[in-house]
């Protein structure tokens, strides 16, 4: 009966470790060896009634096949890991450049979102005085014919259609009066005393200010600060006091 010969598979090579590798590389060489010693203990029974001294010749054979067999394992086993070397740099060199491309993606993201919201912001900025004079002159425009009347209703509808694209958008109105003054949000024009408002809080909006979708300042508002409420009993009583001295 002929027996296999063992063969180890490239894809084997690459899943295996490097002991085990070489485990299984020796494993392959012994059972070479035996292989050949069978062929050869089987050539050689014939000769051996002849007694003409071949037979001695036949070890040295043997140990020549082994001694080729052996280098050649040692041979795949040096190039197997010279390739699991080259194998693990070219893996680093991969991860390496993988980290670089996902770094460079994240950051033109961030680049082109921020850009657009510059670019978004500028336009908003210039829409927002036609907002402005919209409402100015629907405080100071009061219709007095027909005619009046239905013009102011259609320069509103176009002011309440800004409005709306404005609001989808992600614009929204800031809320001021009586509202903390903060100067990340409010610009201060003036400072007077309030009888209804504590120091630092707001009293009146002199110009709205307006904010964008993620919270960021689109318009400072300008506004009106209270120093503080005016104490109307003291006011009364202070009256009263130089009333009565004058009647005197």
């Amino acid at each position: 009966m002929i027996e296999e010969e063992k063969t180890l598979n490239s894809d084997d090579l690459i899943d295996e470790d490097d002991e085990v590798l070489e485990s299984r590389l020796q494993q392959l060489a012994i059972d070479e060896l035996n292989h050949i010693s069978n062929q050869e203990a089987a050539n050689s029974a014939p000769s051996q009634s002849d007694a003409t001294g071949e037979s001695k010749a036949e070890p040295s054979k043997s140990e020549a096949a082994a001694a080729a067999t052996l280098e050649k394992i040692s041979g795949l086993i040096a190039e197997s890991t010279a390739l699991r070397e080259q194998l693990d740099e070219r893996k680093q060199q991969y991860l390496r450049l993988y980290a670089d491309f996902e770094n460079f993606r994240k950051r033109t993201e961030r680049d082109k979102e921020e850009q657009e919201g510059a670019t978004t912001s500028r336009i908003l900025k210039k829409i927002l005085p036609v907002v402005d004079d919209f409402e100015r002159a629907q405080l100071q425009i009061t219709p007095k014919t027909d005619g009046e009347a239905s013009i102011h209703r259609s320069y509103q509808s176009v002011y309440k259609q800004l409005l709306k694209c404005l609001k989808e958008t992600g614009v929204a109105r800031m809320e001021c009066i009586g509202q903390e003054f903060d100067p990340n949000f409010h610009e201060a024009i003036m400072q007077e005393p309030s009888p209804e408002h504590e120091e630092g809080l707001i009293t009146e909006e002199l110009r709205p200010g307006y904010l964008v979708s993620d919270d960021r300042v689109l318009r400072h508002a300008l506004v009106k600060v209270s120093s503080g409420k005016i104490d109307g009993d003291e006011s009364t009583s202070a009256n009263a006091d130089n009333d009565n001295g004058e009647s005197a």
